[in-house]
């Protein structure tokens, strides 16, 4: 006997949905990133091209943080059931999308250090881990945000159509 009170949602779909929630935890931090160079550029004097720096930046944490997506993120999403995780209490979720992100850094650093991670101290890499959190609780929650809106609608009877013609 199946239990029809269960939402399925299918793997593209949460497929889309962490992309969707990598892309909005990406553009959180564009902002983040050029509000600083703003700041600094017409409260503290600092030269203009840091603006440019900060879109950089931006531009090459972008690239990575999809190659920590594609190691940590979309793993969790796919293999997590989507109802579990749709479960969790909004403060539970930012510590768990808190928590996803420094992983990901490290798989990545662990890839480019060919196995071998090595710095003087943490601090050199502090900015790296708050950004890395930023990101991933902003996606996280995105994602989360999607998935209950999709278990509501499915559970009220209508799918979301989001890309196709209804």
């Amino acid at each position: 006997m199946t239990n029809t009170n269960i939402a399925r949602i299918d793997p593209a779909k949460r497929l889309l949905y962490t992309l969707i929630g990598l892309v909005a935890g990406d553009l959180m931090l564009l902002f983040v990133l050029v509000r600083h160079s703003i700041h600094a550029t017409l409260l503290a004097g600092e030269p203009a091209p840091t603006i440019a720096d900060a879109v950089q930046t931006f531009a090459l944490y972008a690239a990575f943080s999809f190659v920590g997506w594609l190691f940590v993120g979309l793993p969790v999403a796919l293999l997590l059931p989507a109802t579990s995780f749709a479960r969790l209490s909004w403060p539970l979720a930012v510590v768990v999308g808190a928590a996803l992100g420094p992983p990901a850094l490290l798989v990545i650093f662990v890839l480019l250090g060919r196995n071998h991670i090595y710095f003087r101290n943490l601090g050199e890499i502090g900015t790296l881990f708050a950004y890395t959190i930023l990101v991933s609780t902003v996606s996280c929650m995105v994602y989360l945000a999607l998935l209950r809106k999709e278990i509501t609608a499915t559970k009220a009877g209508q799918s979301q159509k989001y890309f196709h013609k209804v």
